[in-house]
């Protein structure tokens, strides 16, 4: 919780709007994207909330995962120095985010219930989305992150990956907007289903249907082992490598 704190304090310091620039940036791209695509989606329901959702979502993955693929080499001199179970760094800028996100959620609902959408059972189904893609980028920031420590150009690497992906995301389009050939390609990129999962039970007041669940959380529950498995198998250099 320590760690929490001063990653929050860190982050807002000397910031006269604080915690809430977490949900004006996300407002500040989803006016670009309306300006963009509002034509081709004006037909669509609460467009705007649509974009909004995938913004919140995508903002914690790419936060999360950034900061977590940089927690050791951040953190070198306190590791070099203090007897610390080093894994507390990257767990504890996942934990940082998912507070951070709650936090932005707040308004988020509020925007919900002044565009007239539904709250019902299946609006809780957002909690186990944020578990499962916390799970996934903590996951995937153990792996990049041990294997930064010993090779710098993973963060480099990531950080011309993480651009590309975020529109092979469904963030501010609907499926339906791309060619149903490119439809089996899209569903490769784990990030599609859990924002499935989300817009479904935000925007479609709905489940989703088991086969994005179960993929859902069977790449949260790999990706997270994996990550558990080659930070442990790694470990015992990160002391000496950062």
């Amino acid at each position: 919780m320590n760690l929490i704190k001063r990653n929050m304090m860190l982050r807002y310091k000397n910031s006269l709007l604080g915690y809430l620039w977490s949900f004006i940036t996300p407002l500040l791209y989803l006016l670009i994207f309306h300006f963009v695509f509002s034509q081709a989606f004006q037909g669509m329901r609460s467009y705007s909330l649509y974009v909004l959702s995938g913004l919140i979502l995508w903002q914690f993955f790419s936060n999360a995962s950034n900061q977590c693929i940089q927690s050791l080499i951040a953190n070198a001199g306190v590791i070099k120095t203090i007897n610390v179970p080093i894994v507390v760094f990257p767990v504890s800028t996942v934990l940082t985010e998912t507070f951070n996100m709650v936090l932005v959620f707040v308004p988020f609902f509020g925007l919900m219930i002044f565009f007239g959408l539904q709250f019902s059972i299946h609006t809780l189904m957002v909690i186990p989305v944020l578990i499962l893609i916390g799970m996934f980028s903590l996951g995937l920031g153990l792996i990049l992150g041990t294997l930064n420590v010993y090779l710098r150009d993973i963060s480099i690497l990531w950080n011309s990956i993480n651009p590309a992906l975020f529109y092979l995301t469904p963030v501010a389009y609907t499926l339906d907007f791309v060619p149903d050939s490119y439809h089996p390609v899209l569903k490769l990129n784990p990030l599609f289903h859990y924002f499935k999962m989300m817009r479904d039970a935000l925007y479609h007041n709905q489940f989703s249907d088991i086969t994005t669940m179960m993929i859902a959380f069977t790449c949260s529950t790999v990706t997270f082992l994996l990550g558990v498995f080659i930070f442990n198998r790694l470990k015992p250099g990160i002391i000496s490598n950062v």
